[in-house]
């Protein structure tokens, strides 16, 4: 009972920026998950609150990875509204691709920490560099459909939890876990719409 008690508290102090943020960001991953391409303006909403927020807590490369955000979201909408034959297909990610993204992820934010902890002091550095490098990869992923890129935000959005623990953002922990279950729906509809398209090339 002492958690939910916490959680009501922290609930009544939220400031009505972080409500709304949260509620975007999870009409966001559920309308991505349905591969409904009206997930991006909710994106768009809920990257410039968090923005705000995250800035608010001193997070500095996740207020500017949310700055990303917006523009990622504005290419995400326009990508996934194209139509006719050129329109986008959900496809696998090769394992050279996996590779690259994580060896490179874990050398650019060792490369990042390096140079930034010249100018920035905080005990949360290194673990918000690390999220906001897997995170900028995975937006892209998810904009040019890959399959896998739900398995890597659940990942990032486990890592972020801890993030948020220590920033105090109980809301937005909740929101976390909500992310973790969606994107494990989106994996598995994605997963379904995969092999039905795969079916379909293959006897067409």
């Amino acid at each position: 009972m002492e958690i939910w008690t916490i959680i009501s508290e922290q609930w009544q102090q939220q400031s009505i920026i972080e409500v709304f943020a949260v509620l975007a960001a999870v009409t966001y991953v559920w309308l991505a998950a349905e591969e409904s391409s009206w997930c991006w303006p909710f994106g768009f909403l809920g990257t410039i609150l968090y923005a705000f927020i995250y800035w608010d807590v001193s997070l500095v490369f996740q207020t500017l990875l949310n700055v990303y955000y917006v523009g990622m979201a504005l290419w995400g909408f326009i990508t996934w509204r194209r139509k006719g034959l050129d329109s986008l297909e959900i496809s696998r990610m090769s394992f050279n691709l996996h590779m690259a993204i994580i060896v490179g992820g874990i050398a650019a934010s060792g490369f990042i920490y390096l140079c930034a902890s010249y100018w920035l002091l905080y005990d949360l550095l290194l673990i918000d560099i690390i999220i906001t490098v897997f995170s900028l990869t995975t937006t892209y992923l998810t904009v040019k459909k890959k399959l896998e890129n739900w398995i890597y935000w659940t990942v990032i959005n486990t890592a972020s939890i801890y993030l948020l623990i220590e920033t105090e953002l109980y809301l937005s922990i909740l929101l976390m876990f909500v992310y973790i279950l969606i994107a494990l729906k989106g994996l598995n509809q994605w997963l379904a719409t995969y092999s039905e398209n795969e079916l379909k090339h293959a006897v067409g």
